[in-house]
């Protein structure tokens, strides 16, 4: 989800569990588009996808979108930093 406009707009990253076992899942936060895009690819994201560039141009129009066919397991969230401790 997008928050504000241009250079100075933030992103915060959130997902879904598919249970509700195991960690706390928490949102990540990019400040910039630069920064957005670099936790995209760490967490796996391929950029060059069709499905993936529209997604990226969904946030930019409307403010959010769903990275398509995007799984990781408890132990990649905790790896990456995404679950409470």
């Amino acid at each position: 989800m997008r928050h504000g406009t241009g250079p100075a707009a933030i992103y915060v990253v959130t997902y879904q569990r598919l249970d509700c076992r195991g960690v706390i899942p928490k949102p990540v936060l990019a400040e910039g588009a630069r920064p957005l895009l670099d936790l995209l690819e760490r967490l796996g994201v391929n950029l060059e996808l069709k499905e993936v560039r529209g997604a990226l141009e969904d946030i930019l129009r409307l403010g959010s979108a769903n990275i398509p066919d995007l799984w990781l397991s408890d132990e990649q969230m905790a790896e990456r930093g995404l679950v409470e401790d």
